[in-house]
């Protein structure tokens, strides 16, 4: 193929191939990488940081968390819901307690 000054090799893969390779899902490498996306999302936003540090080790009361992250209950739920999306966070009624990756963050903060 020949666009604009460019030449592209295009595999020759039938249809099968191609709805094969979109169904496998991620390889473990791309699995691993897009885990380290998270993480880096988790730990680059100052108010996750703040979030994941108030739940600690032991976990704390949702009205705890919001007080002490220094933020409104709407921005702690985003982010609560960014952290439970990524499997670092959990909440239990009123408790939010980090999951071993979240207890991974917080040993990296």
């Amino acid at each position: 193929m020949f666009i604009s000054g460019f030449e592209f090799m295009v595999p020759d893969i039938d249809d099968d191939e191609l709805e094969d390779m979109m169904m496998r899902g991620p390889t473990a490498r791309e699995a691993k990488m897009g885990d380290h996306d998270m993480m880096f999302k988790a730990l680059g936003n100052p108010v996750r940081r703040k979030i994941i540090m108030s739940i600690g080790a032991f976990g704390k009361s949702l009205p705890d968390v919001v007080k002490e992250a220094g933020a409104d209950r709407s921005q702690v739920d985003y982010h609560l819901d960014f952290l439970k999306k990524g499997e670092y966070a959990t909440v239990e009624g009123d408790m939010v307690r980090l999951t071993d990756k979240g207890l991974g963050l917080l040993a990296n903060i």
